[in-house]
């Protein structure tokens, strides 16, 4: 992947979005959308107070990049996109995803934005503990390494 079209991280450190800003930033770009995933205090009816995020680095730098460069080929190939994810302990209200994506026109701005969100969701091995208000901790069901053939 061209690292001037696109930046893919895994965050220990809280994530800001201007980082992100700089990066997307071009004269050639008519849009830019910047989509900010925060950890929320309520799941399933659940108070939460916080999550911990845990990845397989590699893995999901790996994924970031193919999702990248599949979005750029089915929007924009011309698209900037700045896409990071946090790892560690988040408290609520704390950044946990940030995609920026610099683009020619807003409607592949929107939707290359809305692809890797979806897309991340799918295919990259991060996964998710919540903290509870009562002490209580629990991983949530995600990604799997295994390949879906293999799971029974």
């Amino acid at each position: 992947m061209n690292l001037h079209t696109a930046l893919v991280k895994i965050e220990k450190e809280k994530i800001s979005s201007e980082k992100a800003k700089k990066f997307i930033s071009s004269e050639k770009n008519g849009a830019e959308s910047i989509f900010i995933g925060r950890v929320r205090n309520e799941n399933s009816g659940k108070k939460v107070t916080a999550v911990t995020y845990d990845a397989h680095d590699q893995a999901v730098i790996k994924s970031f990049q193919s999702i990248c460069n599949d979005a750029k080929n089915k929007f924009d190939k011309n698209a900037k996109i700045f896409l990071e994810h946090a790892k560690g302990y988040a408290p609520v209200g704390e950044i946990s995803i940030l995609i920026a994506v610099g683009s020619g026109h807003r409607d592949e701005a929107f939707k290359i934005c809305r692809y890797i969100l979806e897309e991340v969701k799918h295919q990259s091995p991060i996964w998710k503990k919540e903290h509870y208000i009562d002490g209580k901790e629990e991983w949530l069901p995600g990604y799997s390494l295994r390949p879906k053939e293999e799971i029974k």
